[in-house]
């Protein structure tokens, strides 16, 4: 059960330092390789790993108990999505009259084209959609999350990516560490199926 968790800790820490690089590639600012880089000198110290995430937690505790409940989590996502709907409505309003007319949403268009390589398409969001979220916006999780053993599970992710145990995390790092976990769920999608032998057999 441990191991469960701490894969999963591994997993959503890997994929918010994973969502930094998207946004990265698709911004006009100059930005950090790794979302949670605050001072956007490519590494992630472990106060910027662990304090980032758990801040999200406590900003989303409405109520302040030290957990984060399954409605205070869909809160948090709601508020999340308006954000960014208000952002990218901002950044189409070119004269800011509160109204998008053609010139400005063809401009914006191709603008998200240039961006991604791509054509562009309005509301797509990144890859992540709405999934991306902190240590404790686990997908399926129905049961609160206490922020401290959540503190205690990032903790435990940034050791392990931290190879060199130097107290930061590189984009080389943060690489090995998407690496093995997709060797992991490699090998537990191999032990999940059952052998020609013993399918045969039955």
């Amino acid at each position: 059960m441990k191991t469960t968790v701490l894969a999963t800790g591994v997993a959503i820490a890997l994929a918010t330092l994973t969502t930094g690089t998207v946004l990265a590639q698709t911004s006009t600012r100059p930005a950090p390789a790794m979302r949670a880089d605050a001072d956007g000198d490519r590494r992630i110290s472990r106060a910027e790993f662990i304090d980032g995430r758990i801040s999200r937690m406590a900003a989303i505790d409405a109520n302040r108990d030290g957990l984060v409940s399954p409605e205070e989590r869909q809160s948090g996502r709601d508020t999340r999505r308006t954000q960014r709907v208000s952002a990218r409505f901002e950044t189409l309003d070119k004269d800011g009259n509160g109204a998008i007319d053609r010139e400005e949403f063809a401009a914006g268009d191709k603008m998200q084209g240039e961006r991604t390589g791509r054509g562009g398409r309005h509301g797509a969001g990144n890859r992540h959609g709405d999934r991306r979220g902190g240590a404790g916006d686990r997908p399926g999780t129905t049961e609160p999350v206490s922020i401290a053993e959540a503190r205690t599970r990032v903790t435990a992710v940034f050791d392990r990516i931290d190879a060199d145990r130097d107290g930061f995390i590189t984009v080389e790092e943060r690489r090995a560490g998407r690496a093995e976990m997709r060797d992991q769920r490699r090998s537990r999608r191999n032990a999940d199926q059952p052998s020609p032998s013993a399918t045969a057999s039955e």
